[in-house]
C-alpha cells in the first residue's frame, strides 16, 4: 500500500511569514495539529501545536510578533506519493516524527501521512482479516 492511498489530501498550507497567533487560529478553526509551510507550493516547514506550545507559549514569547517561519520545524521530512506505507513508517520511527509531508514528482505538497492514519489503516486492515479468517474457519 502506498501513502497516496492513505495521506490526506489537501492539507492546510500557509506562507512563512504567517503569524504565530494566526496560525494558531487556523488549527483551532479547521480542527487541525498542524499545518505546512510552503513557498511556491514545496514544503519548507511544518508548524505544529507542540511547537506553538514549547516555542511560543512556554517560553513567554508573543505569538503576534513571531512568524511561522522562527519557530516551525524544518528542514521538512517528506516522502513521495509513490512511497510504501512501510517506508514511510520505518522514516517515521527513524526521524522520531508522528507526521510525514507527501510531495509528488515535482516536489510540491501532496498531502500529509500521520500515525493515526496508518493506525486507522492497519486497525481496518486487520478486522477484514479476522473477518476472513472467520470466514474461512466457518467451512467444513
Amino acid at each position: 500500500m502506498m501513502v497516496s492511498d492513505i495521506m490526506t489530501k489537501e492539507p492546510v498550507t500557509i506562507s512563512p511569514a504567517t503569524r504565530a497567533d494566526d496560525v494558531a487560529n487556523i488549527m483551532y478553526k479547521k480542527e487541525i495539529s498542524s499545518v505546512i509551510l510552503v513557498t511556491n507550493g514545496k514544503p519548507v516547514g511544518i508548524l505544529t501545536e507542540r511547537d506553538l506550545v514549547h516555542r511560543v507559549l512556554a517560553q513567554g514569547k508573543d505569538p503576534k510578533k513571531l512568524m511561522a517561519a522562527d519557530i516551525c520545524t524544518n528542514p521538512v521530512i517528506a516522502v513521495s506519493v509513490h512511497c510504501q506505507v512501510e517506508t514511510a513508517i520505518d522514516t517515521m520511527n527513524e526521524h522520531k516524527i508522528r507526521r510525514l509531508v507527501v510531495i509528488d514528482d515535482m516536489n510540491h505538497v501532496a498531502g500529509i501521512v500521520t500515525t493515526d492514519d496508518i493506525g486507522f489503516i492497519l486497525k481496518s486492515m486487520s478486522e477484514d482479516l479476522a473477518m476472513k479468517y472467520l470466514n474461512l474457519t466457518k467451512r467444513k
